[in-house]
């Protein structure tokens, strides 16, 4: 089976010491240079196949130092910072003969751990938005006329029960 052309885009090559090489395809070409969201995934990819890796993908920061030519490129990943269940990665994507970063990031993956938790409340039954009337004065500030804004007035459960329900 032949991976998609995204999978293709952010394949890469593993070097070693958390290096991989890598090649940016047409198919994400975009002005001067690929696409900044499949290199930010080849970023992330680099993360992801890394021997050293705990945990997942938890936030992403990137950097567009300049512009990622058509071509070969260079990949390194690093874990700068490892504890019981977070870690902090520094990336960083170079080019050329004598390679110039183009690329830099960080990311921060995280063991997932049981946490507290606690199911919405239901949504309370209430009139459509039509059926309410407008507001009779006009709005404090201009930005707030581009809105039409209905306000329904009701009381507070008294009786906090436990009903509540899973959003999802």
């Amino acid at each position: 089976m032949t991976a998609h052309v995204f999978d293709q885009a952010i394949a890469l090559t593993p070097l070693g010491e958390g290096r991989y090489s890598g090649a940016t395809l047409p198919a994400y070409a975009n002005m001067v240079g690929p696409f900044g969201g499949v290199t930010a995934a080849t970023v992330l990819n680099a993360v992801l196949q890394h021997p050293a890796l705990l945990g997942e993908p938890v936030a992403l920061t990137v950097n567009f130092c300049a512009a990622l030519a058509d071509g070969a490129f260079q990949v390194l990943a690093l874990p700068v910072c490892t504890n019981r269940s977070t870690q902090h990665w520094t990336v960083g994507i170079t080019q050329g003969e004598n390679p110039q970063t183009v690329v830099s990031a960080t990311v921060m993956t995280a063991v997932p751990r049981d946490t507290w938790a606690r199911n919405d409340s239901p949504a309370p039954t209430v009139p459509r938005p039509d059926e309410l009337p407008a507001p009779a004065h006009p709005p404090p500030v201009p930005w707030i006329g581009q809105y039409d804004w209905r306000f329904m007035r009701c009381a507070m459960p008294v009786l906090w029960d436990a009903r509540e329900a899973d959003a999802s």
